[in-house]
């Protein structure tokens, strides 16, 4: 990572090049403030030499920005930053519940009345409610990666990943579930296999966990069907909700979206459980790690096509559990 580049506040203008972008990528007032605001960060971000990669925002897809309320933007290899917009008026920088989970940290950027600038206020690591003047200085941003660079330093890594990985695998315990592998598209016709039911009726009225849920009619999500997987010591007596919502495209093919939530009267999930796709054959094709105080994580949503198959894994400590899918 280029570090030549070290600002205590950053200003950027919000030339027509950044409008034009944001009127190309924006379907409501909503969306355009959230394009300017990326366009802010990213801006700032190229100044520092960090590469970013805006193809794995979540806002910039149109079916996802239908019921998540991001303002994401990657850092290679770093992961999501959110991208946060403060009102003028505003006292606390507030992250909105869908993205208290998978970021490495939340930049505020006030936007000026006119839209003709953004100023990047600082950052905070948390998506706790904090006073605006509480966060930290835009001059500590690229130290504050650092303590991401281990992770990704194979010098360090790469013999401690193979024993661990080696010990992972041989006592890695597996749970089958009968492995009854569940049609997807029965959901669209109102059939759901035993133990899948509506996430309204799984997780209740927890207001943190329904905050990341939106209504079917306004995500233009057919079905959202969710399960609890509670197999005692099997997941070191640990209950999480698996949720799976879907829509059926014109031309047949399907988008899914896979979480994982707590188990209702719990507020977070156990710190380093993981969530996997895994293909037909099973090759991990992505996977998501929970943090500490997360309150739900979600795979990248997915598209596919009718008789396409995958399974769904979810892992704590050494145990795990399967389920698998067809489209």
């Amino acid at each position: 990572m280029n570090q030549t580049v070290e600002l205590a506040s950053f200003t950027v203008p919000l030339s027509y090049e950044a409008h034009a972008m944001a009127q190309r990528l924006s379907s409501s007032r909503q969306t355009y403030l959230k394009a300017l605001t990326v366009y802010a960060v990213e801006f700032y971000l190229r100044c520092l030499g960090i590469a970013t990669d805006p193809s794995q925002s979540d806002w910039r897809d149109p079916w996802m920005a239908k019921f998540i309320d991001v303002a994401d933007l990657w850092l290679e290899p770093y992961g999501k930053l959110e991208c946060c917009p403060v009102l003028p008026e505003a006292e606390l920088l507030e992250v909105a519940a869908d993205a208290w989970a998978d970021r490495i940290g939340y930049v505020a950027v006030q936007l000026d009345p006119s839209l003709k600038s953004a100023r990047l206020l600082g950052f905070t690591s948390s998506p706790a409610a904090l006073p605006l003047s509480e966060l930290q200085p835009l001059d500590q941003f690229p130290r504050y990666l650092q303590r991401f660079d281990l992770a990704f330093d194979p010098a360090s890594n790469s013999a401690s990943d193979s024993a661990s990985n080696s010990a992972s695998d041989s006592a890695t315990n597996a749970v089958s579930n009968n492995r009854q592998i569940i049609d997807l598209r029965k959901w669209l016709t109102g059939i759901a296999e035993a133990g899948w039911q509506t996430i309204e009726e799984v997780l209740g009225s927890s207001s943190i966990q329904m905050a990341t849920v939106r209504s079917p009619s306004q995500s233009g999500i057919s079905v959202r069907q969710a399960k609890l997987i509670d197999v005692g010591m099997d997941l070191g007596e640990q209950s999480v909700v698996l949720s799976l919502a879907i829509t059926l495209n014109p031309d047949t093919s399907m988008n899914v979206l896979v979480q994982i939530h707590p188990a209702p009267g719990n507020s977070y999930l156990p710190p380093n459980l993981q969530l996997a796709m895994l293909s037909a054959t099973g090759d991990k094709l992505q996977e998501v790690r929970a943090r500490t105080q997360d309150s739900y994580i979600q795979l990248r949503h997915f598209r596919g096509e009718a008789g396409d198959s995958f399974d769904i894994q979810v892992t704590i400590d050494r145990a795990s559990i399967t389920e698998s899918f067809i489209l």
